[in-house]
């Protein structure tokens, strides 16, 4: 909590986010690591988005233009590329 260190073990099965230093998030996603944390000196970007199969495409497809859309506002200029990965 606010920056300092703790430690806490996922339950079993639970999912996790993970690199070669170690842990970087989990509960998909709804708690990031200081390690990984974006912030004023952050210069590359990755956000991924997911969806079901039950959310049609062409939602999927507006949040992503929504995410564009205020990157563009908050950092003009900047590059943004998108891939489309089907599974």
């Amino acid at each position: 909590m606010n920056g300092e260190a703790v430690i806490e073990n996922p339950a079993s099965g639970e999912v996790i986010w993970r690199d070669n230093v170690g842990v970087t998030c989990r509960r998909w996603n709804w708690r990031q690591g200081t390690r990984t944390r974006l912030d004023y000196a952050s210069s590359r970007m990755w956000f991924i988005l997911e969806s079901l199969e039950t959310m049609p495409e062409a939602a999927l497809d507006e949040a992503s233009e929504m995410l564009v859309s205020g990157l563009n506002a908050l950092m003009p200029g900047s590059l943004i590329e998108r891939r489309r990965i089907a599974v």
